[in-house]
C-alpha cells in the first residue's frame, strides 16, 4: 500500500504500521481507573511517485466484533473514536459536534501528473476510554484508509 499512515514525535515523522504484527502501531495511553481520551495527529502520505489517491476516506473500526462500531461508537461500550480532517486540532466544541464513529474524506494526494510524495494530509484522532476498564493491551480498533489508486 503505496498510501502510508504517519505520526509526527521528536521532530520527525514515522511511519505506522498497517500489518497484524502491530510493529509500529497508533499508540494512546489512558486512565483505565477514572476514563480518559487521548487525541492524535496522523497523516497521510504517499510513497510512490508512480501513484496518485483520490476519493480518500478514513473511518475506524472494531475488528474483533461483527458488529463493526461496538468499541467504536461510545454508547457501546464506553470506547469511542472520533475523527476531524484537516491541520488544526479542534476545540473542545468543534469534538462535541463530531458523531462517535464517524467516517472524514481526506483531500487528494498527488495528481494525474505527479505522485507527489511530499505531502502530509493531516487528521486527528480522539479516542476515549470508559471508566473501570481493565489494564489491558487493546488492539482491536483500527483506522482504514479506503482510497481510489490511479496511475501518473
Amino acid at each position: 500500500m503505496p498510501l502510508k499512515p504517519y505520526i509526527y514525535e521528536d521532530e520527525a515523522y514515522s511511519e505506522l504500521s498497517i500489518d497484524e504484527a502491530f510493529t509500529n502501531p497508533l499508540k494512546t495511553a489512558h486512565d483505565g481507573k477514572n476514563g480518559s481520551t487521548s487525541v492524535k495527529k496522523v497523516f497521510l502520505r504517499n510513497t510512490d511517485d508512480t501513484k496518485y489517491y483520490t476519493d480518500i476516506r478514513v473511518f475506524a473500526k472494531d475488528s474483533d466484533s461483527d458488529y463493526i462500531y461496538e468499541d467504536i461508537v461510545y454508547n457501546e461500550t464506553g470506547w469511542g473514536v472520533k475523527l476531524s480532517e484537516g491541520n488544526s486540532e479542534p476545540s473542545d466544541a468543534e469534538w462535541e459536534d463530531i458523531s462517535w464513529g464517524n467516517a472524514i474524506s481526506i483531500p487528494n494526494i498527488g495528481s494525474a501528473d505527479s505522485g507527489d510524495q511530499s505531502t502530509y494530509r493531516p487528521f486527528w484522532a480522539l479516542i476515549t476510554c470508559p471508566p473501570s476498564a481493565a489494564a489491558q493491551n487493546k488492539k482491536d480498533i483500527q483506522l482504514v484508509v479506503d482510497y481510489i489508486e490511479r496511475a501518473v
